[in-house]
């Protein structure tokens, strides 16, 4: 956890003003010891303060981490977009060369349409599949 000025895009999800501050939880994940995925979540300073979300460690709640300081998600908005990765984002996935990462950004909003996390999650080209199944009613 850190207390960052977070970058445009992410600052503009949120809809912070150009000095705002957000809440930064950075993580890797693993599978097999090997990683797939970087997954970045951001929010409001002002919306998170004291709360679980300020732990240093790794948190999870029964009913996700937001509901269990009363910020009920309703809604989200997502944006994936294919590109090739940073050389940092390569290092820390150990990505074959040539191989393109899908950064999913996930904003979610309250029943008022406020923001409450951006997260953004780098995927690597060569360990997933993005599939999506909606129902038509």
């Amino acid at each position: 956890m850190s207390i960052v000025e977070p970058p445009a895009h992410v600052r503009d999800a949120l809809a912070l003003p150009d000095d705002g501050l957000a809440v930064a939880r950075k993580r890797i994940r693993y599978i097999d010891n090997r990683p797939y995925a970087l997954a970045d979540s951001c929010f409001p300073q002002q919306l998170v303060a004291g709360t679980l979300l300020m732990e240093p460690r790794d948190v999870a709640a029964p009913g996700g981490v937001l509901a269990s300081v009363g910020l009920i998600q309703t809604k989200y908005r997502d944006e994936i977009a294919v590109r090739m990765p940073t050389r940092h984002e390569a290092e820390l996935l150990a990505l074959p060369a040539a191989t393109p990462v899908a950064e999913h950004t996930r904003t979610g909003y309250d029943a008022d349409g406020n923001p409450l996390r951006c997260m953004v999650t780098i995927l690597p080209g060569d360990r997933h599949k993005i599939l999506y199944e909606v129902d038509t009613d």
